[in-house]
């Protein structure tokens, strides 16, 4: 699709090789947490809409600020979660942790989701991930992911949803473009990513909205 790195490097991703405003302490800290504010309005709607009652160990791939997860730990008493990101996000990670106390339960692994081994898990969530990426990137994430978890695992994105034709809403549609500035990617529709999931094994359950023009797809193998 494109490529729109710039002279200073890439702000909204990390990829080993591409300079990342990611991998300066100050400026991971400072983009972490200007994403941080519509998450935790957010996280406790998908924690809601959200099924882990049979999962021990959820993995937050990308999980920046793991606000997601912390939503996830608040409502499941039982479960355990893993933060995977670069080591300067996970800085603002830990201390969301402790502010929020589930520091007991929260755990964090630093690298890159593309190449580096996935810790093992029955639930991958790919929260505001996937519009980063171009689509060969997409698909190989969602490989990945349908590789770690066992059979009866999900895989589950959340994010925001175009139309099939690609073609609205309006204000999906405008973010879309946005992207393009930003990052590798754009927003995907529900059927794009239903074939993604389908391809590798995965049977995706229907969008369940949460706020903010967000929504779930849950998939399971």
């Amino acid at each position: 699709m494109k490529n729109r790195e710039e002279d200073t490097g890439a702000a909204f991703i990390f990829r080993q090789g591409v300079d990342s405003a990611m991998e300066q302490e100050a400026s991971a800290r400072r983009l972490t947490l200007a994403l941080a504010g519509r998450a935790k309005n957010v996280a406790p709607s998908l924690a809601a809409q959200i099924d882990l009652n049979h999962t021990s160990t959820l993995l937050d791939l990308g999980g920046g600020t793991g606000i997601y997860s912390i939503a996830c730990l608040q409502k499941y008493p039982h479960l355990k979660a893993i933060v995977f990101d670069h080591p300067q996000v996970l800085k603002v990670a830990e201390e969301m942790g402790q502010a929020y106390g589930v520091a007991d339960r929260l755990f964090f692994q630093p690298g890159d989701m593309f190449v580096d081994p996935l810790p093992e898990c029955e639930t991958i969530l790919l929260s505001n991930v996937l519009h980063d990426w171009d689509i060969p990137e997409c698909e190989k994430l969602v490989a990945r992911c349908a590789d770690r978890i066992p059979k009866g695992g999900q895989v589950i994105i959340h994010d925001v949803f175009l139309d099939d034709d690609l073609g609205g809403p309006f204000a999906l549609a405008m973010y879309s473009a946005a992207l393009f500035t930003l990052t590798e990617g754009r927003a995907y529709s529900a059927a794009e990513y239903r074939s993604w999931l389908q391809a590798v094994g995965l049977s995706p359950q229907p969008v369940k909205p949460t706020l903010v023009h967000c929504g779930l797809m849950a998939a399971v193998k």
